[in-house]
């Protein structure tokens, strides 16, 4: 029963994000009191910033409010900020939380679509140089209507979805395969190793 228990809470912990980002996550909420213990506030502080940006950085493994609201939980549990200092915040920055939770989110559930619409132009368009302008006037013609946070998630999103569709292809597997690794490249065919890192880099 303690078997099934604990496995469940594994499984559920963060959703369906993989194990080595949960227990990342878990390190963080470990690690945090401890090293705030033995190396003070300002370390601490100044690694919390860095835990954040891993979080929004792996926003497509897992949605980063999961996360980042634990992470600030903790900070407040643990003594670097007050709850008064947070409720000044969230009322001076209501409209970037908003932001946050419901545009940045809308671009991973549009995720499909924006990678189908820039495969078209990665497909019909053979010039690196060109490739670069286009992708460049995207991004222009998208900050004409939405914000600096909002493009960055787009663009984010559709250099990931090539990667990945790109290293499972290489890796002899379907598009769709479930639990195909993207950091692992040993199954990767050594005829696409160089064509792999040739994409990485422009990406």
């Amino acid at each position: 029963m303690s078997n099934t228990l604990s496995q469940a809470l594994v499984r559920n912990f963060l959703g369906n994000s993989p194990i080595w980002y949960k227990q990342a996550i878990f390190a963080f909420l470990v690690l945090n009191p401890i090293i705030l213990y033995t190396l003070g506030p300002v370390i601490t502080g100044w690694l919390l910033i860095f835990e954040f940006i891993f979080t929004l950085a792996l926003a497509l493994k897992c949605y980063p409010l999961q996360p980042g609201g634990l992470l600030a939980i903790e900070a407040i549990l643990i003594g670097l900020a007050s709850p008064e200092s947070v409720y000044h915040e969230v009322e001076g920055n209501l409209q970037v939380i908003l932001l946050l939770m419901f545009m940045v989110a809308g671009i991973y559930f549009m995720k499909d679509m924006l990678l189908w619409v820039f495969t078209k132009i990665l497909l019909k368009v053979q010039s690196k140089t060109l490739l670069s302008l286009l992708f460049s006037f995207f991004a222009a013609f998208l900050s004409a209507f939405l914000d600096a946070l909002t493009v960055t998630a787009v663009l984010i999103s559709v250099g990931v979805g090539f990667y990945s569709v790109y290293h499972t292809v290489a890796s002899g597997k379907t598009y769709h395969h479930p639990e195909h690794d993207h950091a692992d490249d040993e199954a990767v065919h050594r005829d696409h190793r160089d064509d792999l890192e040739q994409f990485r880099q422009f990406l």
